[in-house]
């Protein structure tokens, strides 16, 4: 049976009350060390206001996540991150056993995200979703860069999301915003440095 367990990497005062800032959400007799994350500052610049720790919660690949398609618990770690205002982000890291199987997930997490506009649309058909590859990130063993979104009721939502690996580690990087443009050269950015984070 996986053990859930929370480990706080960073705290920070909001609203009063302490968030943690990373869940681990498996432990074995196989535990794998905690790889390197992201620090609040290290998303894309924000013109309002600052980046900090959120509460956990946010969903691993936004929306675009099929069901029947789960995501390793063992040896999985987690950070949220916020502004006061306008964007939402989240890291998510995983070790594997093997090399080949990262290779795998990071397969299924790609596969996820090119379908996420086609996935989008048969949920919701009244929403015309856009869908963006915008291409390789040169680092470890590389990294893909994604982003779709749509008009919603009163603004647009843009969404970007990464998936790199660093041998048998994966990382899932996402960003939401509804900022007219996404910054999806900072976002590159915050991906390279993802990734180069983790050993």
């Amino acid at each position: 049976m996986t053990n859930r367990w929370r480990r706080t990497v960073g705290r920070l005062a909001v609203g009063g009350a302490l968030v943690a800032a990373a869940v681990m959400t498996g432990q074995s007799a196989h535990a794998a060390e905690m790889p390197g994350m992201l620090e609040p500052s290290d998303m894309p610049p924000d013109p309002f206001s600052e980046w900090q720790y959120a509460g956990s919660g946010m969903k691993d690949l936004w929306y675009c996540q099929r069901p029947g398609s789960p995501l390793p618990e063992e040896n999985s770690w987690g950070n949220d991150y916020s502004t006061p205002e306008t964007a939402a982000g989240y890291q998510r890291v995983y070790v594997l056993p093997s090399e080949a199987e990262a290779v795998a997930l990071t397969g299924q997490l790609d596969a996820a995200f090119t379908g996420c506009e086609a996935y989008l649309e048969e949920r919701r058909p009244d929403v015309d979703v856009t869908y963006n590859d915008y291409g390789l990130v040169d680092v470890e063993e590389g990294a893909h860069v994604y982003g779709f979104g749509w008009d919603g009721s009163w603004s647009r939502q843009n969404y970007l999301a990464s998936v790199g690996r660093d041998g048998n580690t994966v990382t899932v990087v996402g960003w939401e915003s509804n900022w007219g443009t996404a910054p999806v050269d900072a976002f590159k950015e915050t991906t390279r440095t993802a990734v180069a984070k983790l050993y």
